[in-house]
């Protein structure tokens, strides 16, 4: 992965953990809510990891945002 694709996933992670904060969520509330492992959400947030398109999906559905 290069540069700015680790820029890009990293901002994407801090929009989806912002969101969350907006909602007021926890991310254990979240993970729980659409089904996904507590630290799976976490690496997403932190840009740890690259998500698909269905994790993205599955995000969005849980803060309740269109896509």
């Amino acid at each position: 992965m290069d540069q700015v694709e680790q820029k890009f996933i990293k901002k994407l992670g801090k929009c989806i953990a912002q969101l969350r904060r907006e909602q007021r969520y926890t991310q254990v509330e979240l993970s729980s809510r659409i089904n996904m492992e507590e630290a799976a959400l976490r690496r997403v947030e932190l840009g740890g990891t690259n998500p698909t398109v269905k994790t993205l999906l599955k995000i969005a559905s849980g803060l309740e945002r269109p896509y």
